[in-house]
């Protein structure tokens, strides 16, 4: 009796690993089916998957040292909001070992010309607006001199209206006199 409730339960064992063995070759191969259908929808062949795998690795070593081994590069879709799949992503896990010295100088030497960038662009910003603010007294000066010559354009037009004024007085003036002495002549004449 029990040896019969020992093989119930090495069966009942062996129907679950049965069935997780089951569940995990289902799930592989549901994985396999989806990363072929990104691929065809991406148009993306295995073999160009591994090329762009190759070269991101390529470009990956020159930088840092990785364990090769262990690196995952796959297709995945990207989830959208709404919870269905969307656009393909490329996924990649690539472990790092060690950040290589000669990344790290060249970070470096790429963060001082960075400095010196921003130095130069501080400078010939300080130098623009120097410029600027130059141009700006400039151009002020200019607007005196042109109120200034305003004025005194202004300041002439009416003097000269001033004299005209008065040179028409006087031209009215002469004619009135000489109305008056014109007319003073005839009266004499007539009197005579």
């Amino acid at each position: 009796m029990f040896e019969n409730i020992i093989k119930f339960f090495k069966n009942l064992g062996k129907k679950q690993e049965n069935k997780q063995l089951q569940e995990n070759s289902k799930q592989a191969a549901k994985e396999r089916l989806h990363l072929v259908l990104m691929q065809d929808r991406a148009n993306v062949s295995a073999d160009f998957l591994e090329l762009m795998k190759q070269e991101i690795i390529e470009v990956i070593k020159k930088y840092i040292e990785i364990d090769e081994k262990e690196i995952d590069v796959r297709l995945t879709n990207k989830e959208n909001e709404d919870g269905t799949n969307g656009a393909p992503a490329l996924y990649a896990n690539i472990p790092i070992l060690n950040i290589k010295n000669e990344a790290r100088k060249i970070n470096k030497v790429e963060k001082e010309d960075a400095n010196q960038t921003k130095t130069e662009e501080k400078d010939k910003k300080s130098e623009t607006e120097n410029k600027d603010e130059k141009v700006i007294k400039k151009v002020k000066k200019i607007e005196k001199v042109d109120k200034v010559q305003d004025e005194e354009k202004t300041e002439n037009n009416k003097k000269n209206e001033d004299k005209i004024n008065t040179r028409k007085e006087k031209d009215q003036n002469e004619n009135k006199e000489e109305k008056i002495k014109s007319d003073k002549k005839k009266i004499e004449e007539e009197m005579i």
